[in-house]
């Protein structure tokens, strides 16, 4: 399946959020600006979580609330204290959050350091959590969707980490979306869409794009495939075209 993708014009990446609680400050990085009926969690939300944390946010409170993140598509890098990231299992980037609930801190190299924790000891830990995450979600949760006469599935989360069920094995893709085959996209952290594998390239395209123009940091990721149950990634395919 040869999938042409059409560059999108640049969009600047949504500012940090820096939450102070305490004597505590952490960044987050805000997801898309969504329909003004969209809901979010307010500042006193997000603070009141923040404060439950503790106050070091150790290892051993933060190992249990790790969970891997596809990397948004900046047109630029941050400056300061650098994200921990690595290649998945899926031959595509990633990094690592913290889930505090109604928000995703972001976990970078000085947290590493501190924590005296290994890449690999973040990574076991972000897919436990990830599994675990993953166990709670239900066809119930899922939106039904036809776009032109071709029907999909959305799963959407206010947490904003729905995209990396991907990351999961193949069962708990089965399980939620009910096939064992099928076309996934992942326009923005927050959004999992699954199409039938006969869905024609030019609607999956179209549907994924418009979403990611609502989006200011849209994931960009080429389409992942589910075949008898085994996820593939498209960014690894020779035939990828791009027109400027």
């Amino acid at each position: 399946m040869g999938i042409t993708r059409r560059r999108k014009p640049k969009q600047q990446p949504a500012p940090r959020r820096l939450i102070r609680a305490g004597d505590r400050t952490m960044t987050f990085l805000p997801d898309a600006e969504e329909p003004d009926n969209a809901t979010y969690p307010s500042q006193e939300e997000i603070e009141a979580a923040f404060s439950d944390a503790p106050t070091d946010l150790t290892w051993d409170w933060a190992s249990l609330r790790l969970i891997p993140l596809f990397e948004r598509g900046y047109g630029e890098g941050f400056t300061g204290d650098q994200m921990i990231n690595t290649v998945s299992h899926l031959g595509v980037g990633i990094g690592f959050g913290i889930d505090f609930g109604p928000m995703l801190g972001r976990v970078t190299q000085s947290m590493a350091r501190r924590w005296e924790a290994s890449l690999e000891q973040i990574e076991h830990a972000a897919f436990t959590h990830l599994a675990e995450a993953a166990a709670s979600i239900s066809r119930a949760d899922l939106q039904s969707v036809v776009h032109r006469g071709h029907f999909f599935r959305v799963l959407s989360t206010n947490n904003g980490w729905a995209s990396s069920l991907i990351l999961t094995d193949g069962e708990h893709l089965i399980r939620i979306f009910g096939t064992r085959d099928a076309i996934l996209t992942a326009p923005a952290r927050n959004a999992l869409l699954a199409f039938g594998p006969g869905t024609p390239e030019r609607a999956v395209a179209e549907v994924t794009f418009n979403l990611e123009s609502m989006d200011p940091n849209p994931l960009q990721l080429e389409p992942f495939v589910m075949e008898d149950g085994v996820i593939r990634w498209h960014g690894l395919e020779d035939d990828l075209v791009e027109v400027i």
